[in-house]
């Protein structure tokens, strides 16, 4: 009995899965772009630095009621309950059942010749209880529920990069509004300054100062200032609607917040060792995930090649009679270990193993591609945001050499010094280089944005829990 239990608890350690490793990848020592100071961006609500109450009730809003986070949510759920359906393969299957028999027998067939005294009507009443136990001998229950609980967490990460990808989008979404409002804002000046420059040549025209032609040319400044303007309210109508969807709502407007020069600007991008910091990336823990559901499933595969052994009985009660349907002479119980071992299947399990290691080399390209994708975004994030602010202060500067152009150029124009053609050259160029350095302005936030979501760090959002029936609540972990 002793070497009977032996040999059983051996041969339940066996398990066909490769062994897993990490794969490695050369990653470099630092990443090609660093700006000192690391580790200042590392922490929770990163969107709050902005320090915009609007943004932050926006993005409370979007993780509230996003219709896709919602899915990834319910998804998660899925999951979830198909890793519990594998895992309950680790347990007995029991089932109950009775009959009640009512059996009339042939004079011609069963009784031969018949029999006296011995009705031809007959009932058979019977109440039993079935279970049926598959042993995990090569390790295939065991990692199957390895591979569901891999893809079940793979989903939690899936939903984590939905949450990212929610925040980051509506963060942008929100600065590039804040830039349309601001070019609204100086259309509007540009035009108000034109419509005056127009009218001033209307009245020099009256008074045979200047000819006809200035004042087409003022004419046609001002109406290209209003058709900008047009452009921009078009721009504002169609970001607000983005928004509001990203909120789950139905489009509309949003609420004005803190202009773009009035939010605050962290000082510095974090640096380190891209290992270090690429950790927190749900998508490169997702396709860590999906390796290790391929690794277990090549051990399935592998186990398919062995005999399975099935324990299953019976055990009731069965009579003719009720009144001894519970004595027991009426008890029965049949108890079979059954053992199948498949010879050939026209190469099928051959087939369906290739097909298992493919998939794991799969998984493993897949993990390194996610690596590689993810140092490129860190090193576009970081040299994309310091060009931003190199580009920022000569666009200020510009802006200010500008104002000075035009106003010595209106000055020169109004004593007879210069024509209106200089004029129109400093406004026309005014107005365009405030509209680039405004979408410059804004590039320094939305580069911020995008190094935090190619670094996956600090979103650590409160988010709902979610429930089950089952007494083992879903980890869905918050930082990503």
């Amino acid at each position: 009995m002793r070497i009977f239990v032996f040999l059983l608890l051996l041969l339940t350690a066996c398990n066909f899965k490769p062994k897993y490793e990490r794969p490695y990848l050369e990653m470099g020592d630092v990443y090609r772009f660093q700006i000192n100071n690391p580790g200042e961006y590392v922490n929770m609500a990163w969107w709050k630095q902005f320090e915009d109450p609007t943004l932050n009730y926006l993005i409370s809003v979007a993780l509230e009621n996003n219709k896709d986070l919602q899915v990834a949510t319910a998804r998660v759920l899925e999951f979830y309950a198909q890793y519990k359906v594998v895992f309950s393969q680790f347990y007995p299957e029991i089932s109950a059942g009775g009959n009640v028999d009512r059996i009339k027998l042939s004079n011609d067939i069963d009784f031969q010749p018949p029999v006296p005294g011995v009705p031809r009507i007959n009932y058979l009443y019977s109440l039993f209880l079935k279970f049926s136990y598959e042993l995990d001998f090569w390790g295939s229950i065991r990692n199957q529920t390895e591979a569901a609980k891999s893809q079940y967490l793979s989903q939690v990460y899936a939903r984590q990069n939905v949450i990212l990808s929610l925040v980051t989008s509506v963060a942008t979404a929100y600065i590039l509004l804040k830039q349309y409002w601001d070019q609204l804002e100086i259309s509007k000046l540009t035009y108000e300054s034109r419509k005056k420059s127009w009218d001033i040549a209307n009245l020099r025209f009256d008074a045979g100062l200047v000819s006809e032609l200035e004042v087409k040319q003022a004419e046609s400044e001002t109406l290209g200032a209003e058709t900008q303007i047009k452009n921009f309210e078009v721009l504002i109508a169609k970001q607000e609607d983005l928004i509001s969807v990203l909120l789950g709502q139905a489009p509309g407007p949003i609420r004005e917040g803190l202009r773009l020069s009035e939010m605050n600007l962290p000082p510095c991008v974090p640096t380190g060792l891209p290992c270090d910091l690429l950790e927190n990336r749900p998508d490169i823990k997702q396709a860590e995930e999906q390796i290790l559901a391929a690794n277990a499933d090549v051990g399935v595969a592998r186990a398919a090649f062995f005999p399975t052994f099935t324990l299953d009985g019976d055990l009731g009660q069965k009579s003719t009679a009720t009144n001894n349907f519970f004595n027991n002479s009426a008890n029965f119980f049949d108890f079979v270990v059954q053992a199948f071992q498949p010879l050939f299947t026209g190469w099928r399990l051959t087939n369906q193993l290739n097909e298992a290691e493919a998939v794991l080399l799969e998984t493993l390209y897949s993990y390194q591609q996610t690596i590689l994708t993810a140092l490129q975004e860190v090193d576009d994030a970081l040299i994309a945001h310091k060009k931003a602010k190199e580009k920022y202060q000569i666009q200020t500067q510009r802006v200010g050499a500008l104002k000075d152009y035009l106003n010595l150029a209106n000055l020169r124009y109004f004593n007879g010094q210069n024509d209106y053609l200089t004029v129109l050259d400093a406004e026309k160029t005014l107005f365009a280089t405030q509209l680039e350095a405004s979408t410059t302005e804004a590039d320094l936030y939305l580069t911020i944005i995008s190094l935090y979501k190619a670094l996956g760090q600090g979103w650590d959002v409160e988010e709902p829990e979610i429930e089950t029936d089952e007494s083992e609540p879903v980890v869905v972990e918050n930082k990503f």
